[in-house]
């Protein structure tokens, strides 16, 4: 080899070692631009720390590849390692579509403030009706839903987002049919009705008389819906069988028959 071969030989050694420095230069910066990123999500409470911890792998993961393919390019002055990647960018894809479509959603879920542990009624696209209850957990493939009774739902996050969210008081509606006597006054047994509410131990349970109306009259029955609105969940069938008992004890002259609707 003649010198003026070497020379060159060793500048363009000298030249891609600069290149890849400097693309070491650059991916530092970028990791570091996007690691406070995703850090001040977390402080906003945007996404959560398994989250954060998520995506800053999946960071890490891109840059080292996105490092290794190029710094492949700079030495080798080919575009094979793109095209391979390329190849296998779409084997993946097609293989965990399902995969990365859930995580592209749960990703989407962890910016709704609203989603995540408040009470709603829940419209899923395929239900005939809603879902009471809160989102529990977020995974990156399902989110989880508490119902009003504790019984937890999962769903796939892709069918979470694209449903409609309404905010929801948890409740529960008790339906109360009274017999009544002859010559009893209507007004005077609903006025009944409502004290028998007030007296009993309704635990975590709260009356409120706009909530309380009457469903049907007729010669012998007046029927009336009672909504009683709840500050603890999940709600159980002790407390309710608890109320529903200490109701009929008080109503017991008007032949009561109660029912949750």
């Amino acid at each position: 080899m003649s010198l003026t071969n070497f020379i060159q030989l060793d500048e363009a050694l000298i030249n891609q070692v600069e290149l890849i420095l400097l693309l070491v230069v650059v991916i530092v910066i970028i990791r570091y631009m996007l690691s406070k990123f995703i850090t001040s999500l977390v402080q906003r409470g945007s996404i959560s720390v398994s989250t954060k911890v998520t995506l800053i792998r999946m960071v890490d993961l891109g840059l080292l590849s996105a490092f290794l393919i190029i710094s492949v390019n700079i030495i080798t002055a080919s575009l094979t390692p793109y095209a391979i990647i390329a190849i296998l960018g779409l084997i993946v894809l097609t293989l965990f579509f399902y995969e990365v479509k859930q995580f592209a959603a749960y990703i989407t879920l962890q910016m709704f403030k609203h989603v995540k542990g408040r009470n709603a009624e829940i419209f899923i696209q395929g239900y005939s009706e809603p879902i009471k209850g809160r989102v529990v957990d977020l995974t990156p493939l399902t989110s989880v839903i508490e119902d009003l009774f504790g019984n937890k739902i999962y769903v796939p996050n892709t069918l979470l987002i694209e449903s409609a969210i309404k905010e929801h008081n948890p409740s529960i509606n008790i339906r109360i049919m009274l017999k009544l006597r002859e010559g009893e006054d209507v007004m005077e047994l609903f006025s009944n009705v409502k004290s028998a509410f007030k007296k009993v131990d309704l635990g975590s349970f709260r009356f409120n008389e706009s909530y309380i109306t009457i469903k049907s009259l007729d010669v012998d029955t007046l029927t009336i819906d009672v909504r009683l609105s709840t500050i603890a969940l999940p709600i159980r069938n002790p407390d309710i069988l608890r109320i529903l008992n200490q109701l009929s004890k008080t109503l017991q002259h008007y032949r009561p028959v109660l029912e949750i609707i």
